[in-house]
């Protein structure tokens, strides 16, 4: 399941959140000023596009595999283990929001505002909201494709490379 969200936040990112993005580490650069609208253009195409959706999905996981482990290694702590996640949600929407706010950064100083409200008219339009339904499965159906290509691709090079290389009197 992740993986189409990973996917699809390759295909499509972009948004902001309404407050600046000044945040800064030691290892951080200075970041340019950008207008607030400039980064709310991005934030509304990472929460349009999907891509903020993907960033959803870290904390079910979280909590699916904590349960899993909980309930077959420590049945007896369920019911704290459901508090604790539970309670953990705040500091995950929290995280979602820092990489929201990222995302729409990086939108923003490389996309101008304008072009930014045109993608995210599109993921708003009638064929946008489609093409978001249509992206997760095709995606897996992409991904389940991918790995077995990738392996053949990869030995199809190899034994032409090889082939090559042998023409040139080299033995690989």
């Amino acid at each position: 399941m992740i993986r189409h969200h990973f996917a699809g936040a390759a295909v499509s990112l972009a948004l902001l959140l309404a407050g600046p993005v000044q945040a800064q580490t030691a290892a951080q650069p200075a970041q340019p000023d950008i207008p607030q609208s400039h980064l709310a253009a991005g934030r509304d195409v990472v929460i349009v596009s999907g891509l903020a959706d993907s960033f959803d999905s870290i904390y079910l996981e979280f909590r699916e595999r904590v349960s899993q482990t909980v309930n077959t290694t420590r049945p007896e702590a369920r019911k704290d283990m459901e508090e604790v996640v539970a309670a953990l949600r705040p500091d995950a929407d929290k995280k979602r929001e820092e990489i929201v706010a990222s995302a729409a950064f990086i939108f923003a100083k490389r996309m101008p505002e304008a072009d930014l409200k045109e993608v995210a008219a599109f993921f708003k339009s009638p064929v946008g909201q489609r093409y978001n339904a249509a992206r997760p499965r095709a995606i897996d159906e992409i991904y389940a494709l991918l790995q077995p290509w990738s392996m053949q691709t990869s030995n199809f090079l190899f034994d032409r490379f090889s082939e090559e290389m042998r023409k040139r009197g080299h033995q690989m």
